[in-house]
């Protein structure tokens, strides 16, 4: 066991996919321990892939490494977000990449992709225990994911470069197939301050969610909040008093209250 270590999660928004008012801005996303970046080498709209008619971004899959505010691929451009903690070792992170890259040997736009990576990469580090309200889009079956046992009383407290927060769950899962994720939570607490890139002071509260999406083109949630705070964070700019309010930018639109909300994507 290894000395502990922030997790981040880096994103960065992509060309959009679609046409006219259905177009759709996706997320590249990179994993960061301690100082190091992990992510999937994703498709080059300028590449050898694209002009040999490869748009699906079917090749190798190749896990790029780098050091930095930044990942290699610009994800995490403007600070990422901390998810969790980890204690698992650079060894223990590589044989870990390894074995995904065996068991996932062909990079697929709409299957094995960085979300896919990441997500899992994410879940594997923290044992579970983390934070991340980003649906993770893959096109293929994943699966449900129960991250540890129902009432279980678990989180982490961490701060880095401008961020601290503190977060505490009972329970949280998510199933995922093709474009589609549902996720739930159970006894959810946040406590964050943003000083930098950001600015602002946040508590999520929440008794209970049930969140449903479809890729990141529409979605909501119900269930029981008092989410307050204001201020930019994670790409967004966020406003909530009670569980009443909103956000926008990077992860497009979203209207809450104490009892539910809907989001939608970006449009181009």
């Amino acid at each position: 066991m290894g000395e502990e270590r922030v997790v981040k999660l880096g994103r960065k928004m992509m060309l959009p996919k679609g046409l006219g008012p259905f177009a759709t801005i996706p997320h590249h996303w990179a994993i960061k321990v301690g100082d190091t970046w992990y992510e999937i080498a994703g498709l080059d709209i300028a590449s050898s892939d694209v002009l040999n008619g490869n748009s699906w971004g079917l090749k190798q899959s190749e896990v790029n490494r780098s050091f930095g505010y930044a990942a290699k691929s610009g994800a995490g451009k403007y600070g990422g977000e901390i998810v969790g903690k980890t204690r698992k070792t650079d060894f223990e992170i590589n044989q870990w990449i390894s074995n995904w890259i065996r068991d996932n040997p062909r990079y697929d736009l709409l299957g094995d992709n960085c979300h896919k990576f990441a997500y899992e990469l994410m879940v594997w580090l923290t044992d579970g225990i983390f934070r991340c309200e980003h649906p993770a889009h893959s096109g293929e079956y994943i699966g449900s994911q129960l991250c540890r046992n129902f009432f279980d009383l678990a989180g982490f407290c961490a701060a880095k470069e401008g961020n601290a927060i503190a977060s505490f769950s009972l329970a949280q899962g998510r199933m995922r197939m093709g474009l589609f994720e549902g996720k739930a939570q159970v006894g959810q607490i946040t406590a964050q301050g943003v000083c930098g890139p950001g600015l602002g002071l946040f508590v999520d509260a929440k008794v209970a969610e049930l969140k449903l999406s479809a890729g990141n083109i529409i979605g909501g949630h119900v269930g029981l909040n008092g989410n307050t705070g204001i201020g930019a964070r994670n790409g967004n700019l966020e406003a909530h008093f009670l569980g009443f309010g909103g956000k926008v930018g990077a992860d497009g639109v979203e209207i809450n209250t104490p009892i539910g909300g809907v989001h939608a994507c970006s449009i181009m």
